[in-house]
């Protein structure tokens, strides 16, 4: 399903009139699923987010998780063409999304989110934590604002980075194995990942930088 949204004065203040949003459900048929990957990630100019239960595993989602041959092989082509068009995945990797009702199955992450260039600078957060549905998949909720009303962010003291504490952490940090069917784009995907977990770990240990006392008159 695709929905257009049409703002004439500028959506979120901007010089964009448009926005496209892709909802889909890949029912599993044999070696492929129902939604094709060419269909799933369209081109656009405008602000784009596809997103739905796909029902593929892929390491840039789930890292810590096992894929056989089977997975990569179902999964790569969607990865794949998301990175051909310049869409990057919104969600945060390893957080589960499906809770099955019978214990003999594990929890996977199903439901993917994928915005294309013209979007991040509206993207303030992915949240998977709303109210339990009688659905076993988590209820999610994206939320985009006005990039001139967010507050800068502000910059991490490396100073005062707390090395002690991150050292062991880094020497036990358990990174995703290399693809074995690699490709440009997998070893892209898989490098992109390990590089975000080994920063993740470093900047939570690190405070960010004080405003001055008298700003700079500038």
């Amino acid at each position: 399903m695709a929905v257009n949204f049409h703002s004439p004065e500028g959506l979120f203040d901007t010089s964009h009139n448009a926005f496209c949003l892709y909802n889909s459900y890949s029912i599993p048929d044999g070696h492929t699923r129902s939604v094709s990957p060419v269909d799933l990630f369209p081109r656009h100019d405008i602000p784009t987010i596809v997103l739905g239960d796909i029902n593929i595993h892929h390491s840039a989602s789930n890292p810590a998780r096992f894929l056989s041959g089977y997975d990569q092989f179902i999964s790569s082509p969607y990865f794949d063409r998301a990175l051909a068009q310049v869409f990057s995945l919104l969600t945060t990797p390893g957080v589960y999304t499906r809770f099955p009702f019978t214990s003999n199955h594990r929890p996977p992450f199903l439901d993917l989110s994928f915005a294309n260039t013209a979007l991040p600078p509206y993207f303030s957060c992915w949240n998977p934590s709303l109210r339990p549905t009688s659905s076993d998949h988590t209820a999610l909720s994206i939320i985009l604002s006005t990039p001139l009303l967010k507050p800068l962010p502000r910059g991490l003291n490396w100073k005062f980075t707390d090395w002690d504490h991150d050292s062991p952490l880094l020497s036990d940090l358990m990174l995703a194995a290399p693809p074995a069917l690699s490709t440009p784009n997998l070893l892209d995907l898989w490098f992109n990942e390990s590089l975000a977990n080994i920063t993740h770990l470093i900047t939570s240990n690190t405070p960010t930088k004080h405003p001055p006392s008298y700003p700079k008159p500038w």
